[in-house]
């Protein structure tokens, strides 16, 4: 199943990929890409309802289809299921238009109902979606018609189109008579029905799951006749399944990057992962709750060095909670690296009373042996301040299952805080704490909060980006998180791909890729 295919390659250098074939050998009558989709941070294996995914949706969104989508510089929204979208002048109504020639895979019409019903799903309580907290000032949706939906607001929110790019529209007609407790985890998942541009053929639990070409898709056939995910224990076996061309694609970690500089065997491409890697901490922690301990184990860490010897200078140190420049202030605290200083901090916070002479565990889903590098040289710098920590390396089931829980203190983690800002929002408002949202550090700022809100509500780019860059200074000022960097991330192609566009996006989704134009040459 898993044959390899000899060709040659072509590589357009851009911060994303267009991975177009000068030539190569004859290939068979089936076209049959194989890839490792849930490999690496933005995977989600074998975890198939998108509705309460965080990450994942490189795989979602070929048999699935969201309301809009991101180009793949992830600057610019535009339709997906949705043609066209107006807000009223008060802000308090969006009026979505649908497009007209979308079919489920069983042949039936999508409609506006189906937009309804999974916008509900994600607003009630009983689902626990991970996007309810986007949809928090939702009061109504109304479908007058087919193609037409219109959202009631209690308040104008700005950031419904982003938000659109991460909903997997579901059907109505399948779902409506699940009962929404046992939908979170219902088997029909496992055999779904979308309109993306495959349909879902065949599931093997932990080898793979099989899609086929959708002929009735609405942006034209699929050029491939199979695209499979393929299951991976970890990212290095993974790398050898693509170095020895049975399979067309995986994440790549930095280390199996410079193995395949050598050889060659694939192709490979970076760019910036818009995610911000950081130390949480848990404000509910004493331990944590004098801002000058967290001063203290920022001014500890040497963050220059570990870019430069771990991350090969292919990481940009973070200030702040946002990483994008445009919504950075001109001046930050930089925190440059102060033992001194580190030391004089915890001494005035009473740290070794706080901490009770304690190594602090350090939670983490990060398992790749850059990140394992990276926390033992935050270990060896936070030693000599006096904040020992104990690393535990968990499973990212497992973290989120800790950190919902508050059975934590520290942890180094990342967050997708872009390209719009107002995801913050359910990271960073003190009202999105679990349950209720994805603010796992328990941060609770009043000023922080105001600013997060009145972000969501203005429509002026200007005074919007001048809300985030407030905010930005807060975050750099107070550490509700302890900014670190945001790396690159890599993924690696075989060299006769043709037409696959792929950028490392945050949560492996959002934006438009194009899968019914790729091609094995």
């Amino acid at each position: 199943m898993f044959a390899s295919r000899p060709s040659v390659k072509y590589l357009l250098p851009a911060a994303f990929a267009v991975f177009t074939c000068l030539s190569g050998a004859a290939q068979a009558a089936d076209q049959v890409f194989v890839g490792a989709f849930d490999v690496g941070p933005s995977g989600n294996a074998q975890k198939f309802n998108p509705l309460t995914a965080a990450a994942g949706f490189s795989f979602y969104n070929k048999y699935f289809s969201t309301l809009t989508l991101y180009d793949v510089s992830l600057q610019k929204i535009s339709g997906d299921l949705a043609d066209s979208w107006t807000y009223a002048k008060d802000g308090k109504t969006l009026t979505l238009k649908l497009r007209k020639d979308v079919k489920w895979h069983d042949g039936k019409p999508f409609t506006s109902a189906d937009v309804k019903f999974t916008l509900d799903l994600i607003r009630s309580p009983e689902l626990a979606s991970v996007f309810a907290p986007r949809l928090a000032d939702v009061s109504a949706v109304k479908v007058p018609d087919a193609s037409t939906v219109i959202i009631e607001l209690a308040r104008p929110d700005v950031t419904l189109p982003d938000a659109f790019t991460s909903i997997m529209i579901v059907p109505r007609h399948l779902l409506m008579s699940v009962p929404i407790t046992e939908l979170r985890n219902a088997a029909w998942w496992k055999t779904p029905v979308g309109t993306g541009p495959f349909k879902w053929s065949k599931y093997l639990p932990d080898q793979y799951v099989e899609l086929t070409a959708n002929a009735d898709y609405y942006r034209g056939k699929p050029k491939l006749d199979k695209l499979i995910n393929r299951y991976f224990k970890d990212a290095s076996a993974a790398a050898l399944a693509l170095a020895s061309n049975e399979i067309q694609f995986t994440y790549l970690t930095m280390d199996q990057v410079k193995e395949n500089q050598a050889s060659k065997a694939f192709n490979v491409i970076s760019g910036p992962s818009h995610v911000l890697n950081y130390l949480g901490v848990n404000h509910s922690d004493p331990r944590f709750q004098d801002l000058r301990v967290r001063q203290a184990i920022l001014y500890a860490i040497d963050r220059p060095a570990i870019v430069k010897s771990i991350y090969n200078n292919s990481a940009t140190i973070a200030n702040c909670a946002l990483t994008l420049p445009k919504f950075q202030p001109a001046k930050l605290d930089k925190y440059e690296t102060n033992v001194a200083k580190a030391k004089t901090l915890l001494a005035a916070a009473n740290w070794e009373q706080l901490s009770k002479g304690q190594p602090v565990e350090l939670l983490t889903y990060y398992n790749d042996q850059v990140s394992k590098d990276v926390i033992a040289s935050l270990q060896s710098m936070l030693a000599q301040v006096g904040v020992n920590i104990k690393p535990r390396f968990v499973d990212s089931p497992t973290y989120g299952q800790l950190v919902d829980a508050n059975r934590f203190g520290l942890v180094f983690a990342g967050g997708g805080v872009g390209p719009d800002p107002g995801a913050l929002t359910p990271m960073l408002h003190s009202s999105y704490a679990p349950p209720k949202g994805v603010n796992r550090m328990r941060v609770k700022l009043p000023q922080l909060d105001a600013l997060l809100d009145a972000g969501q509500l203005e429509t002026d780019d200007a005074k919007r980006t001048a809300l985030y860059r407030d905010a930005c200074g807060i975050t750099n000022a107070q550490l509700p998180w302890i900014p670190l960097w945001s790396a690159n991330r890599y993924g690696g192609f075989a060299k006769n791909v043709e037409n696959m566009i792929w950028t490392p996006a945050p949560a492996g989704g959002r934006y438009q890729d194009k899968p019914e134009l790729w091609q094995l040459r």
